[in-house]
């Protein structure tokens, strides 16, 4: 609050700023250890699978693809089905931070699957790309394109390149696109509003870690990726702070107004649903959520032009 006020913030992006831990390694343990994203990928990735398996040459692209992990693990996956057709995969990353960029391609190259893979990357922030540049990124020839984008999109500071990135998703017309996100209104401008919301947010997520049967350490280093985005939610005036999560209403509004059809295409998950008290829901309408004392803490959405 002192920082909201009297000023002082860094001018650079979360993710590219020069942190000790970098915050796109937390991310990486945030995912390993983290039921909340655990559960969160599971279905994203099932979904990412479900929408790929079917086309011989398809295309994926991810916005935020970071060091590529969980597309390594939706390689592993799609390799199993016996009934996967795939024969040759375009991967596409977009990706602000270069470090990650590197490491995503070589996690790739050690991948050793039954069809063949192709990495092409984009070194930048998908909201300053035109829908000519993204198409420019896509082979000459697929036949099925998938969009994934992980907790990236809330970086997205206005509204109005929200809907710009919507609609240049729209329009390379996807199979389907997969959109995983934190529920809670951090765009909120008004302050006293936006730490109400914060404050029930990250204090779900907060007791969560406490749960986790992991070192003290381990929790410290989970709780310091949180720290970092409760700065920029609460310290960071808005021209600078990213951390701009929406609430579920919001997310359901830009779909509608940017012209995509919300469905479900698996109605239930085999695997592991529960976590340390973090449940992944399919009965929800018009998205998948990951749920904690009845609040919905995350949902990935499957979305069609």
């Amino acid at each position: 609050m002192r920082k909201h006020i009297t000023g002082g913030q860094s001018n650079e992006h979360i993710y590219v700023q020069q942190f000790e831990i970098p915050q796109i390694r937390l991310f990486e343990l945030l995912i390993q250890q983290l039921p909340l994203a655990a559960l969160t990928q599971q279905c994203a990735n099932a979904l990412l699978v479900k929408s790929l398996k079917n086309a011989e040459y398809p295309v994926l692209v991810d916005i935020g693809i970071g060091t590529g992990m969980q597309i390594v693990n939706v390689l592993r996956l799609l390799a199993q089905p016996s009934d996967c057709r795939v024969k040759q995969l375009t991967v596409v990353g977009i990706e602000p931070f270069a470090d990650a960029v590197r490491a995503a391609e070589n996690n790739f190259a050690e991948l050793q699957l039954p069809f063949q893979v192709y990495v092409t990357s984009s070194i930048g922030f998908v909201e300053k790309m035109t829908l000519t540049e993204l198409r420019a990124l896509l082979p000459a020839h697929y036949d099925a394109l998938v969009v994934n984008a992980s907790f990236a999109l809330h970086h997205i500071q206005l509204a109005a390149q929200r809907e710009a990135v919507f609609g240049y998703i729209r329009d390379l017309a996807p199979k389907a696109f997969v959109l995983s996100e934190p529920v809670s209104d951090h765009f909120e401008p008004h302050y006293a509003t936006r730490f109400h919301n914060a404050v029930t947010h990250y204090g779900l997520v907060f007791e969560v870690i406490d749960s986790l049967d992991i070192t003290h350490k381990e929790k410290a280093a989970l709780k310091l990726f949180f720290s970092r985005e409760i700065d920029d939610v609460l310290g960071h005036t808005e021209d600078v702070r990213v951390e701009k999560q929406y609430a579920v209403h919001q997310w359901l509004e830009l779909f509608r107004t940017t012209g995509f059809t919300l469905e479900k295409p698996i109605t239930s998950f085999q695997e592991l649903q529960e976590m340390n008290g973090a449940v992944l829901r399919a009965d929800v309408p018009q998205r998948y959520a990951v749920v904690f004392k009845n609040e919905e803490l995350t949902n990935v959405f499957w979305a069609k032009p």
